[in-house]
């Protein structure tokens, strides 16, 4: 539990900046994935376009959840605690396990010549997500 006064995990600058760089990386692995539709094959670049969506949606989800975290401060008769909610741990570790994900993708794509260069700056991309999600530690209350 954070200490008393502290403010909730998702209304800090770590989380917002998890929620944009996953923005980000989902995009930019939703073009890689048409590419190697294109060039690669069908169920190929289905599945990176696949864990672009997943990505975008906890990206999305996390902006979301920022977002009230922010208002919920501002609110001068709060209804529910903010702190310690039972999936609060769990939102870095769905950001790891999706990053990581893409970098496997990234890897493979890499190894296979299918825009090298391109699917190399999507690994930095995943790495620096899984980083950042990584960063956050919900027991200590922030970053």
């Amino acid at each position: 539990m954070p200490p008393l006064g502290a403010p909730p995990m998702y209304s800090t600058p770590a989380m917002l900046g998890l929620a944009l760089l996953s923005l980000v990386t989902a995009l930019w692995h939703f073009t890689l994935g048409a590419l190697d539709y294109a060039n690669a094959g069908r169920y190929e670049g289905l599945a990176l376009i696949l864990l672009a969506g997943w990505m975008l949606v906890y990206g999305v989800l996390t902006l979301i959840r920022y977002v009230e975290a922010r208002d919920a401060m501002t609110d001068p008769h709060p209804r529910t605690p903010m702190y310690d909610t039972p999936h609060q741990s769990r939102v870095p570790l769905a950001g790891v396990s999706l990053a990581g994900l893409l970098v496997a993708g990234d890897i493979a794509f890499a190894l296979a010549a299918q825009h090298s260069l391109w699917h190399v700056l999507g690994l930095l991309l995943a790495v620096l997500v899984a980083r950042q999600a990584l960063s956050i530690r919900p027991e200590r209350g922030e970053d």
